[in-house]
């Protein structure tokens, strides 16, 4: 029998890990939409593929690393809506595709409110090392993001 803890950290991780793969999904879908413009299809794979980099480190936690985690900050059903949100979403675009600038303010909208939701701030480990391994592994979160930035602020030079 699984204890009712064990329980809440599998379903926290495995909430994370569709996060995840939704946010995977968005900017897989924003690349298709965005196909004519080969820089900001490139940009949205890419993140796409961290996203789903991601996915594999819950995946990587929920195979192996269960009994490093002592308690969880945020609830499994916290985790389905902002997923559902981000789904919802990706329905809305393939209904009006949004422009590159709107896009990209949906993403970096989405990447700031995912900050919360990240290993290291949603797990309490039993040893200290592991929140910092996490840590170190989300720290990429910062270089999409700035990309995406990067992308916004390069759209509103290209309009002066």
């Amino acid at each position: 029998m699984v204890a009712d803890g064990t329980r809440e950290v599998f379903n926290v991780l495995a909430a994370c890990r569709a996060l995840e793969l939704a946010m995977a999904g968005l900017y897989e879908a924003l690349a298709t939409l965005h196909e004519h413009d080969p820089a900001i299809a490139r940009l949205w794979k890419k993140t796409a593929r961290e996203e789903m980099n991601h996915a594999a480190q819950f995946t990587l936690m929920l195979e192996t690393m269960t009994d490093t985690i002592s308690a969880v900050i945020v609830d499994a059903s916290t985790l389905t809506r902002v997923r559902q949100a981000i789904e919802t979403t990706v329905e809305e675009f393939q209904i009006r595709p949004p422009s590159v600038r709107e896009a990209l303010v949906a993403a970096i909208d989405f990447e700031e409110s995912m900050n919360a939701f990240h290993a290291d701030q949603v797990l309490i480990f039993t040893n200290p090392q592991y929140k910092r391994l996490f840590q170190a592994m989300m720290a990429a979160d910062n270089s999409h993001v700035g990309a995406l930035r990067a992308a916004l602020t390069g759209l509103s030079a290209a309009r002066t």
